[in-house]
């Protein structure tokens, strides 16, 4: 092996696979609870160049963590050979991902209706990946050190920062709660795009690619949603997830909006 090859070996390591509520899950619980207090003492300083620092902060690590999983997953090493095979269900194009890619993009926006909309979308709609994994994390935590870093940054990170937009940025107005659901929408449509493009030109080798989880040729594997794939017609089910994820969002839209009404 190389270096590079070494490194990656390395990082594949493997712990005991974290259980919920065990010393992993709860270590990343406090980091999470600290986060946001401490940028909650700093609100009374939140300024433009603060909200691109902490954006950058979370969308940068999180996306080196991104490609060293990606390479690591595809990457093997075994009795002296070393093989490459890309994990496409492992593609980095889902509901959790995004945060990643919107984060990074804010940081080199100015202010303007786009970021006001990526940013909605941020506040509103991914929080709750965020949080049902910090509250059941039981599915996304595996046996392999740097995913469960990766895994755990991602989400509870993608959750401090929607915390901080809604009480730092997003103005909470039905137009901000509508601009979250017009960049949901255009995102399904690019992950549809993909789903389509990917499983029909031959390269998946019977692999799954479900991004969104609203592939027309894999059931789902969203708890509940995968019992109604299965129970309705497929553009039934698509509509059924959209109205699902943008209630949720309505439910934190209203949430947050009483919060800060008490505040």
């Amino acid at each position: 092996m190389n270096l590079f090859e070494q490194i990656l070996y390395f990082l594949q390591k493997e712990m005991t696979e974290p259980k919920a509520f065990g010393w992993f899950h709860i270590l990343w619980i406090i980091i999470t609870i600290l986060a946001i207090l401490v940028l909650y003492k700093l609100r009374n300083k939140y300024n433009e160049k603060q909200l691109k620092l902490v954006l950058g902060i979370y969308g940068f690590v999180a996306l080196v963590l991104e490609i060293l999983k990606q390479i690591i997953w595809s990457f093997n090493y075994e009795n002296g050979i070393v093989t490459w095979d890309y994990q496409w269900y492992a593609f980095p194009f889902q509901l959790c991902t995004t945060p990643i890619f919107v984060s990074i993009i804010c940081v080199f926006l100015k202010k303007n209706k786009i970021r006001d909309a990526l940013l909605s979308y941020l506040a509103f709609t991914t929080i709750l990946g965020g949080l049902m994994t910090i509250l059941i994390p039981d599915n996304c935590l595996v046996e392999t050190i740097l995913v469960n870093i990766h895994t755990m940054w991602l989400h509870c990170g993608s959750f401090v920062i929607s915390i901080y937009l809604i009480f730092n940025e997003v103005k909470l107005n039905i137009k901000s709660l509508k601009s979250s659901f017009v960049t949901f929408i255009i995102f399904i449509l690019i992950a549809q795009v993909l789903n389509i493009i990917i499983y029909n030109i031959g390269i998946l080798n019977g692999e799954v690619f479900n991004m969104f989880y609203i592939s027309p040729y894999f059931i789902s594997e969203l708890p509940i949603f995968n019992t109604i794939q299965q129970s309705v017609p497929f553009i039934l089910y698509l509509l059924i997830y959209i109205i699902v994820i943008c209630l949720g969002s309505t439910i934190v839209y209203y949430i947050s909006k009483f919060i800060k009404h008490l505040r």
